[in-house]
């Protein structure tokens, strides 16, 4: 037990709070927000794999759905506090926003990829299995006539690639939200 400690104090220390595992190289956004926005959506990607291993993935949780954002935010504030630390303390609100925007585009990057692998390889009837799911609540919902639910489930089915573009907007979007949220309480010139 003590030996996976040293592990994480080490990984913690040099990793993501120090960043100097390699001293010689200066402290950019773009290093920063590499580092960040690929943890972010590995462990993102990893929750997903874990939830779709425990036959959940078509549950209806809030945990599942905002797990995430949180992640990414968790991200996102850590890799400006970081990037403050090696600035000598200074930070500004553009660059906060830089490193939000940039964070969230890594992040997206990585759940496209992601949800491609998942809906084509490891579970290829994951857009059936989700018009299923659409099909029942469209049903408890009485509101609709079966011909509807049916046109509605063929369109999902057919547009389900208008997603990936959405992700990537999305991500960028929250990021630069956390970015400027953080960086209004963080900031220093």
């Amino acid at each position: 037990m003590n030996a996976n400690l040293g592990v994480f104090l080490y990984i913690y220390n040099n990793i993501l709070i120090n960043n100097k595992i390699m001293e010689n190289k200066p402290v950019t956004i773009k290093s920063i927000a590499y580092k960040y926005g690929a943890i972010a959506g590995l462990i993102s990607a990893a929750f997903s794999l874990m939830i779709w291993a425990m036959d959940m993935t078509y549950s209806e949780s809030i945990v599942k759905d905002y797990f995430g954002m949180a992640v990414m935010l968790v991200c996102i504030v850590l890799a400006i506090l970081n990037f403050k630390k090696n600035n000598d303390g200074l930070l500004s609100l553009g660059e906060s926003n830089k490193l939000g925007a940039a964070i969230g585009l890594i992040t997206g990057i990585i759940s496209v990829l992601y949800i491609a692998l998942f809906a084509n390889i490891i579970e290829p009837d994951f857009v059936q299995k989700i018009g299923e799911v659409a099909e029942n609540k469209l049903r408890e919902s009485g509101t609709f006539t079966e011909e509807q639910i049916s046109q509605q489930i063929e369109m999902q089915s057919t547009f389900f690639w208008v997603t990936y573009p959405f992700i990537l907007i999305f991500s960028i979007f929250f990021g630069f939200l956390f970015g400027l949220i953080t960086g209004l309480f963080t900031k220093k010139k």
